[in-house]
């Protein structure tokens, strides 16, 4: 729990101190790009440090780079995501050569793509 108490201030909720009974604010605070930044700098570490089991929980959607990513944005996103950032997000599954899907292209891939939903505007938005 320790690990998530600096992380959690930089991204400006220090944890059980919410400063008054209705919660943190969102407006500014949560929008600033200091706290934007610290929350895809937080989402690349948690993605990084849990590379293996993100590669076991997308493996059975590992068929494809269209298949990987779907299910990577059904999975984080609330929303409809943009078409222009979904190609950028299958570009960057396709990018490195051909796909096949193996557990150390799968591993790294997954962790990638992770790391850049979470830190997409259609994620911190939503």
């Amino acid at each position: 729990m320790n690990d998530a108490l600096t992380p959690m201030n930089n991204m400006g909720q220090q944890l059980f101190e919410p400063p008054d009974v209705a919660g943190w604010t969102l407006a500014d605070g949560w929008f600033s790009s200091g706290a934007m930044l610290a929350r895809m700098n937080f989402a690349a570490a948690l993605a990084t440090n849990q590379k293996f089991n993100l590669r076991d929980i997308f493996k059975p959607s590992g068929t494809s780079p269209e298949s990987l990513v779907a299910y990577a944005v059904d999975r984080f996103t609330p929303m409809e995501y943009d078409s222009t950032a979904y190609n950028a997000l299958l570009d960057y599954v396709r990018a490195g050569g051909a796909w096949t899907g193996s557990d150390t292209q799968l591993a790294n891939k997954s962790a990638g793509l992770v790391h850049l939903i979470v830190g997409s505007g259609e994620y911190q938005f939503a």
